[in-house]
């Protein structure tokens, strides 16, 4: 019951630092970007693994009720719409305990519903509801979905719609409800400090649809027309795995490939140094190699991303300095969706990516739990990136890059400033209820948009609302 209890309290519990078994790898700027309860998927099912034997004395259903307020002031004639969304949801989330057979067998199972509270007058385009033909707003959307899941001795395999944490594919989980993957993964911690990891997704229900649909990538899918057919990958594959020394080393690999488009490695360390009792340095190293496959279907990709850096933490407060390098003709690219707290990039924010064509680029980052004011439930994140691409290396005859191509892009530079302020009730009767507070400025400088691109990257604010309030139904 310890075990189970201690599952409960990851699942709603974002900011939670204690590990159980084999810890995967997380992004190092994933605290300034989470917003969500959904973050900690690998961990709970290391907690999981855990529990002795009982389909339904280890069970647990817990409901999310979330109020999402979305909205984004443009300032840039190249943006006709100004999104703005309000949405009511209510998520379900049933997991079994495993049956006490030499395999164990359970069941995972979701269920939500989002309502518009508002998003008319075309005003939508916010991500948390779904749009029809005219690009307004639908009223409701709902979906449910179910994963069978079997474990044996220090191994889970999952089969059906599930939620996702790697560096190469992840649940987008900042709007209104999860993203999720329908497919197969496979986990397994047999070795001390060793997590393997390892699986094969087909479709994806997006952030803001009720159904599946085929996988697209976030910036080779975009252009001026939208989505072309053959820009659709039918599925992705990967496999990888993370050693968490005792002594604070943690390394982490993984390889993936999606089908007629890239393939796509990563290369993680990082190293928790404890100077003394008040302060703790975290230096860490990214690195992704991205390559077109198959039919190429995005056109040509040579990719190298770098990103790395440092962060100090003293007395409840936090410092980060992040330092990152686009090595490429091509933007690095990922799964559409895939939300920025799990991109493995030191300087990916809340608004841009800072990963463009030959971009270089710095943050600096401070947060506290401002426990020195007696809040240690409020906390505050600052942070300030600045960047310069180079998008004079764009091909303009590129098949899914060429929008980006600028010719005056030579040195296109942007910088974006973030703000977060997030409690979270300590006790009573609202206990774990919270309420986040975000705004994010992003200007560009001379030559930084394309005439091409529609994507939004341009100068804007951006405000988002949100309160949770997550409930143990049993």
């Amino acid at each position: 019951m310890a075990a189970l209890a201690l599952g409960r309290y990851w699942l709603f519990s974002p900011l939670s630092l204690g590990l159980v078994l084999a810890s995967p790898a997380q992004a190092d700027n994933a605290l300034g970007q989470k917003d969500t309860i959904f973050t900690g998927i690998n961990e709970r099912q290391a907690v999981e693994l855990g529990i002795a034997p009982g389909l339904v004395e280890g069970a647990r259903l817990d409901a999310l009720v979330r109020n999402y307020y979305f909205q984004r002031d443009n300032h840039s004639d190249l943006v006709s719409r100004d999104p703005t969304e309000w949405a009511q949801g209510f998520l379900f989330s049933f997991r079994s305990g495993f049956t006490d057979t030499p395999v164990g067998v359970g069941v995972d199972a979701h269920a939500f519903l989002g309502v518009k509270l508002d998003g008319g007058g075309g005003s939508g385009g916010a991500g948390l509801l779904p749009l029809d033909a005219s690009l307004r707003p639908g009223g409701e959307f709902s979906s449910a979905g179910a994963a069978l899941k079997l474990r044996y001795h220090d191994t889970l395999v999952k089969a059906g719609d599930q939620l996702v944490e790697t560096p190469i594919v992840a649940s987008g989980t900042s709007r209104l409800f999860p993203q999720s993957y329908r497919g197969v993964t496979l986990k397994n911690h047999s070795v001390q400090g060793l997590w393997l990891d390892a699986g094969f997704v087909e479709s994806t229900r997006l952030r803001n649809q009720s159904g599946h649909s085929h996988l697209v990538t976030a910036y080779g899918a975009r252009n001026r027309a939208g989505v072309a057919a053959d820009r659709e990958s039918p599925h992705i594959g990967w496999v990888g795995g993370v050693y968490d020394h005792p002594g604070g080393l943690q390394l982490t690999a993984y390889g993936g490939q999606l089908e007629d488009m890239w393939y796509q490695y990563y290369l993680g360390i990082s190293h928790v140094f404890r100077v003394n009792d008040a302060l703790v340095l975290k230096p860490y190293l990214h690195y992704y190699k991205t390559r077109d496959e198959g039919r190429s279907q995005l056109g040509a990709i040579d990719n190298d991303t770098y990103s790395g850096g440092i962060s100090a933490t003293a007395y409840g407060q936090t410092l980060t300095l992040g330092l990152q390098k686009v090595d490429g003709r091509t933007p690095f690219d990922y799964i559409t969706q895939n939300d920025r707290i799990f991109l493995y990039l030191s300087n990916s924010q809340q608004f841009a990516d800072f990963n463009g064509p030959g971009e270089k680029s710095w943050r600096l980052q401070y947060e506290t739990n401002l426990a020195v004011l007696g809040a240690p439930s409020l906390q505050f994140i600052a942070t300030y990136t600045r960047g310069e691409a180079d998008l004079t290396r764009v091909d303009p005859d590129s098949i899914g890059y060429g929008y980006i191509y600028n010719p005056d892009g030579k040195h296109a530079k942007h910088w974006e400033r973030d703000l977060a302020l997030k409690y979270q009730v300590p006790s009573g009767p609202a206990k774990d209820l919270s309420l986040t507070l975000r705004w994010a400025a992003h200007r560009e400088g001379g030559g930084y948009t394309a005439p091409g691109n529609t994507r939004g990257n341009s100068s804007a604010d951006e405000y988002r609302l949100i309160v949770d309030y997550p409930i143990s139904l049993f």
